[in-house]
């Protein structure tokens, strides 16, 4: 696949940058690949280099939904079982819906802060937010780690496996477990870098604790189907002239996952801190990427904001 324009974009994200991995998966089958960078172990990074995601793990456990609901083991209508899940919560919680925690709607407060840097599982501050009753933006968008975090925790308590295992047979059937991993495991020498250390992202559970390549996010972006996107509707995903998909956003890692009309799908993965944003990352690649099909909509105008 020739992509002059995609190729000029990714090689201002190869300067000061440890490791880059970008994935384009077309509707015809075809792919482009490319990379930069070393692994923990000193190999070269490629595309099927597992990297840190920080929010485009989002997309893994929304699809982990989705399955669980496709398979009738869930409903996107149903009250959070917060007490079966061996959560302490304020009463004013048991009318929450899990399609509320999809769609941030469900009034968890942002505090982004308190989901960095301290030992221990996402349950900690999820339980702190709990304590009291969802904030009056309940109804209205308010991007919360929180609500992914509980979304985490839903599928273990629903499937009665870890969060990891339950993806992988629900979304990631077939790779092997170094493929695509949490945090909270042990680093892999096949790893891409992180400078910060993956131990700070533990408490993000299932808002932002995986590692995978950007050969295997584009992958399972790519072979979403109808069924799925009733559970990824707006604004559980992130929507634009171009297409949907989610960004990442952590300081050391960025992300860009993005599915186009036409069903060609981008995904690219920075160690570093250039662009400053996953959100800006997507501002990059997709418009290059659209401009490479002969397609001129623009900076992407993305929502929710």
């Amino acid at each position: 696949m020739v992509l002059p324009h995609l190729d000029a974009a990714f090689d201002t994200l190869v300067r000061g940058n440890a490791a880059v991995s970008v994935t384009v998966v077309s509707a015809n089958g075809s792919a482009y690949k490319r990379a930069s960078g070393r692994t923990l172990g000193g190999q070269p990074v490629t595309a099927s280099t597992p990297m840190v995601l920080a929010s485009v793990s989002k997309l893994i456990t929304s699809l982990t939904i989705a399955r669980l609901v496709e398979a009738g083991r869930l409903t996107l209508d149903a009250r959070v079982p917060w007490t079966a899940m061996g959560l302490q919560h304020d009463p004013a919680w048991d009318g929450v819906t899990v399609r509320e925690l999809l769609d941030h709607t469900s009034g968890m407060p942002i505090a982004r802060d308190s989901w960095f840097d301290l030992a221990g599982p996402c349950s900690i501050p999820l339980e702190e937010a709990l304590a009291q009753p969802p904030r009056p933006q309940r109804g209205k968008w308010a991007y919360s780690n929180g609500n992914y975090c509980a979304l985490g925790l839903l599928i273990s308590y629903v499937t009665s496996e870890r969060l990891d295992s339950a993806a992988r047979q629900l979304v990631l059937a077939g790779l092997h477990a170094g493929d695509a991993h949490l945090t909270t495991d042990q680093p892999l020498a096949s790893d891409g870098p992180y400078a910060k250390g993956v131990a700070r992202l533990e408490r993000l559970g299932g808002a932002g604790t995986w590692m995978a390549s950007s050969d295997i996010i584009a992958t399972i972006v790519a072979a979403a189907t109808d069924a799925d996107m009733t559970t990824l509707a707006y604004p559980a995903v992130m929507t634009d002239q171009y297409g949907w998909g989610h960004t990442g956003t952590v300081d050391g890692a960025k992300a860009c996952a993005w599915r186009l009309s036409g069903d060609t799908t981008i995904v690219a993965i920075v160690a570093g801190n250039r662009p400053d944003s996953g959100g800006r990352l997507c501002d990059l690649l997709v418009p290059a990427l659209a401009a490479d099909f002969g397609i001129t909509l623009g900076k992407p105008d993305r929502q929710p904001k």
